[in-house]
């Protein structure tokens, strides 16, 4: 798909992915906080209509939410407030594989973005080295066991990344997590794959 599709996507059903943030982002993110990453600068990248950036910066992020779907930031942005938060989220149309950020952040997420596989791995590469030491990425997509075992997502298996994927992204960072996450999906289970990862710390 190109942007013109998922502008068409946006404007056929708002809301096409919930308002609620990934519980499996929300848990990495917290934990992460829990063991001493300090609350930020974040980046969302893919961000969609915006659930996860909206999510971070109630909980005190400073966050850039990218999306190369002119609609999706407009939605956003009709939908975001400052209101009773401690974050801000600057909302910014960009091409999650050529955008990059003016300087380093404490967290990168990105949140159900697939693509080609070769270029997925140079999306997460890429996205480590925006993270300042001791920074944290979080990415959370479907996997290709969930063609034949789950539920949902991309029926693409071309789009689909398995582990051994995500670990060459993560080549050069160190790795927190990284494994298939099993989702409810109504009254079925979707089959995801997350990588949690940090920039190394300068010794």
């Amino acid at each position: 798909m190109d942007a013109s599709d998922w502008n068409a996507r946006y404007l056929a059903q708002p809301d096409v992915w919930g308002t609620t943030p990934a519980a499996r982002i929300v848990a990495e993110v917290t934990n992460a906080e829990d063991h001493g990453l300090t609350v930020g600068t974040a980046i969302d990248l893919a961000c969609g209509d915006g659930r996860h950036a909206r999510w971070l910066a109630a909980h005190g992020w400073d966050v850039t939410a990218v999306d190369f779907s002119e609609v999706a930031i407009e939605q956003a942005r009709d939908k975001d407030s400052d209101e009773g938060r401690s974050g801000h989220v600057d909302w910014v149309v960009g091409d999650a594989t050529t955008w990059s950020p003016a300087e380093q952040v404490d967290l990168v997420v990105i949140g159900f973005l697939h693509l080609e596989l070769d270029a997925l791995t140079r999306v997460i590469s890429e996205a480590g080295r925006w993270l300042r030491p001791g920074g944290h990425l979080v990415y959370l997509g479907h996997a290709p066991e969930n063609l034949a075992r789950g539920v949902g997502g991309p029926q693409d298996p071309t789009v689909l990344p398995t582990v051994a994927d995500l670990a060459r992204g993560a080549a050069d960072l160190e790795v927190v997590s990284l494994r298939h996450d099993l989702r409810p999906a109504g009254q079925a289970t979707a089959v995801d794959v997350l990588l949690h990862a940090r920039n190394w710390e300068r010794r």
